[in-house]
């Protein structure tokens, strides 16, 4: 949308200059892509008079004229159709400078095909007024010769304004006026239109279709004389990039512009039988529109016709035979209201838009209908005269007017602003919005396409409050306590899963007893029987996750994919010692395959293991903020012997893990070991550490040591970290183990451990005897507290 700064000075006192507007634009919402100033006349641009014309002796299409500029004559050589003799136009004298979009160019004195030119007579587009560049600009005949060019022009300022589809209201001046009024506090100015009545004429309008028309306004004008639009108008519309035509197309040009409401103008003689008709097209009908190509029509295009055949596509374009000819003395004046959709759906069924389905298609003003049709009428009287002798007006009932209730508490609390009852009020009223009782609003018919809640008007007192006053306030961490209900904890709880790497699966609560035995951990006695079951083969509630994600790895395994990462979180069934059934939450994980299978490298891959499981857990726990957990091995009937650890928190037992054993994955064909952890979700989540604390990140750098021992094989690493910390070395940041050994060189029943300890302060940088007393400390006291021998 392309906004002249001239234009709208015509609605509102504008107390910002051209340069400043645009950042108040944007502020409220509307940005300015780019700036044109236009009337901007390069110097040496002056009038002059062709007073000769005469055919170039060796070119068929160029002119040798002689010019008067004023003070003398030139020879000058043109291409233009219409340099006739005794016509007023721009002409560049040498030494004139031009910009373009790739930089600039000067006249220069030259020879077109052998005959000497000193200078350059120009179009509209040359001068940078407009997009005609059919000939040259033909001046009033009674111009003065001699005059910069320049001083005749009113220099304008556009702002091209790339509109969103919620603001229709925007496709035009008076609704961007309106909003400057609001941000600048001024009244906006209504432009006049014409109150006169003329008498009905009864079957001029008919609407077959109301849903899709649901206002149509003809006016009938009789005596007007078709010719050129004042020089004010032509300018206002070329500097939005709209070619002047003649007076009554730029009216109704001029008022969509203005209004945004597309009008239209037929000449009564071609409209058969006098009469317009609204409808759909009928199968088989076609139409030449005023672009010369000619359109099939289907039903599902809406179109204005006369007594025999369609004489415009409705909203869209009208019809070649049907417009303003230059021997017109009668029009009738189409203003009208078409559903959006219909518009819109026609408008890209037949590959054609224009200015004017652009604007029905967003959601044109329904009540400003009317009032655009007689502003056009206005212009038209005035312009090019005539005498309104009749009209007809089909209007379906207006909808309901859209009512608000606002609590201005929560539109602070939205904007973050401290903005004050009474001017949330004035804001909204300065908008257009009716308040019918304090908190209460009415939506304006420009808005009703947008504006539907309490937020909207909270956007709205935003744009125009300012939205560079909204304070810049920091986020807030949430670092007190908090309790999140069963349903939040466990969607958590899927997500770290799922951001791990793995993919949930789905297994059905009911399985076959066999399954629900095969681990040997619960007896037929111990399983629930549903009095209903889906069938024979599900006849029990499913006492573990284990069977389901066992039959899955199995599915699997079995069409190629080889490579699983899985999850489960559900509910399992068993009878407690009173025989009562009990429900429990419960995770299962089950890994196997490759842990990156994609590899673009000769590098073997990666096969999951034991440790990538437990990875996985103490991951999820330390995720959960788990504080006292820790791995003991242990042994389970479902899991290899050496191979299977318990999961404590709080030294209570919460789950299992380890390889399963081949009892329970015969026939599945692995090629890989199958690990699965089985976790109790309400032993893990009640150690959940809900209070969250925040150490700030220290900027100083960290020092290692590293520490080597020969130690027994069954001392455990959860051994040897527990008793480092307890040690309580200053700034002792982390412990890491970064090596195990086995071997003849260490001897039998002994291993090598050895391990990185990272110093860091929040205050300093430590200095190496700092690190290096603490370090010898925890030396000593390793062999004296753990018996190990250092290395």
């Amino acid at each position: 949308m392309n906004i002249s700064y001239n234009w709208l000075k015509k609605y509102i006192d504008l107390s910002l200059t051209a340069d400043e507007l645009p950042a108040k634009l944007t502020m409220a919402g509307l940005e300015v892509e780019g700036i044109e100033k236009t009337g901007s006349i390069p110097e040496g641009v002056v009038t002059a008079k062709i007073l000769s014309r005469n055919p170039h002796e060796n070119s068929d299409h160029l002119s040798v004229c002689q010019v008067d500029k004023g003070d003398e004559v030139l020879q000058i050589v043109c291409g233009a159709p219409n340099c006739d003799a005794g016509n007023i136009v721009p002409l560049a004298t040498i030494g004139t400078t031009f910009k373009d979009g790739e930089g600039t160019f000067t006249i220069k004195k030259g020879k077109l095909r052998g005959v000497e030119s000193f200078g350059m007579m120009c179009s509209a587009r040359e001068l940078g007024l407009s997009n005609d560049h059919d000939g040259l600009l033909i001046l009033p005949a009674d111009t003065k010769i001699g005059v910069p060019f320049g001083e005749l022009m009113d220099s304008d300022v556009v702002y091209d304004c790339p509109v969103t589809p919620n603001r229709p209201d925007w496709l035009s001046h008076i609704g961007v006026a309106r909003d400057i009024a609001a941000l600048l506090d001024t009244k906006l100015v209504m432009p006049e239109i014409c109150n006169a009545d003329a008498p009905v004429v009864p079957g001029l309008v008919t609407v077959n279709d109301p849903d899709l028309c649901p206002i149509y306004a003809a006016r009938i004008i009789r005596g007007v004389k078709v010719g050129d639009s004042p020089e004010w108008m032509q300018k206002a519309l070329s500097a939005v990039g709209i070619r002047p035509i003649s007076n009554l197309v730029d009216i109704t040009n001029y008022v969509m512009m203005e209004m945004g409401v597309p009008l239209h103008a037929f000449d009564i003689r071609n409209l058969s039988g006098e009469k317009i008709i609204v409808r759909r097209a009928a199968e088989g009908e076609s139409i030449v529109a005023l672009d010369g190509k000619k359109y099939d029509l289907t039903p599902e295009n809406l179109c204005i016709c006369d007594a025999e055949k369609p004489v415009a596509i409705a909203g869209v374009m009208g019809g070649e035979y049907s417009g303003i000819q230059a021997d017109t003395t009668t029009v009738v004046l189409e203003s009208a209201f078409f559903d959006p959709d219909s518009i819109r759906m026609t408008s890209r069924k037949l590959g054609l838009s224009s200015d004017a389905s652009y604007r029905y298609e967003r959601g044109v003003d329904r009540n400003a209908v009317l009032a655009a049709g007689r502003r056009a009428l206005q212009l038209i009287l005035e312009i090019a005269g005539g005498e309104y002798v009749g009209c007809c007006e089909v209007a379906a009932p207006a909808p309901e007017v859209r009512t608000i209730e606002a609590d201005y508490s929560r539109i602070r609390g939205l904007l973050g602003l401290e903005v004050t009852d009474s001017d949330i009020e004035k804001i909204l009223i300065s908008l257009g919005f009716g308040m019918t009782a304090p908190g209460v609003f009415t939506v304006p018919s420009w808005r009703v396409y947008d504006v539907v809640g309490e937020a909207d008007l909270a956007e709205e007192v935003a744009r125009i409050y300012g939205l560079d006053k909204l304070p810049a306030v920091p986020i807030r961490a949430i670092t007190d306590d908090f309790k999140l209900d069963g349903c939040h904890v466990i969607e958590s709880l899927r997500n770290q899963l799922t951001g791990i790497g793995l993919d949930e699966i789905v297994c059905g609560s009911m399985i076959d007893e066999k399954s629900a035995t095969a681990d040997k951990m619960f007896t037929p006695e111990e399983l629930i029987r549903p009095y209903n079951p889906i069938s024979l083969d599900l006849g029990v509630m499913r006492p573990s996750l284990l069977p389901g994600i066992l039959n899955t790895v199995r599915h699997n395994i079995a069409r190629k994919n080889l490579d699983l990462a899985l999850f489960e979180i559900g509910h399992v069934f068993c009878k407690n010692t009173e025989k009562f059934p009990e429900e429990r939450d419960e995770l299962s994980i089950a890994v196997t395959g490759r842990i990156h299978p994609e590899r673009f490298s000769a590098e073997r891959a990666v096969v999951a293991d034991f440790y990538d499981l437990k990875g996985i857990l103490e991951s999820l726990l330390t995720a959960r903020k788990v504080k006292n957990f820790q791995f003991r091995a242990a042994e389970d009937p479902r899991f290899l012997k050496g191979h299977c650890a318990e999961v404590l928190v709080n030294k209570r037992v919460a789950g299992v893990f380890g390889e399963v054993v081949p009892a329970l994955t015969k026939g599945m064909r692995l090629s890989t070991p199958l690990f699965v952890a089985m976790i109790q979700l309400k032993e893990l989540l009640t150690a959940e550490e809900r209070t969250l604390l925040y150490d700030p990140i220290s900027p100083f750098p960290s020092t290692s040591r590293d520490v080597a021992f020969i130690a027994p094989k069954e001392l455990e690493h959860r051994i040897v970290v527990d008793f480092i910390q307890k040690a309580h070395l200053p700034n002792l940041e982390r412990v890491e183990l970064f090596d195990i050994f086995e071997g003849e060189a260490v001897g039998e029943g002994r291993k090598s451990m050895a391990y990185s300890l990272i110093f860091r302060s929040a205050e300093r940088t430590l200095t190496d005897d700092e690190v290096n007393s603490s370090y010898e400390k925890l030396r000593q006291k390793l062999e004296r507290g753990l018996g190990v021998e250092l290395r």
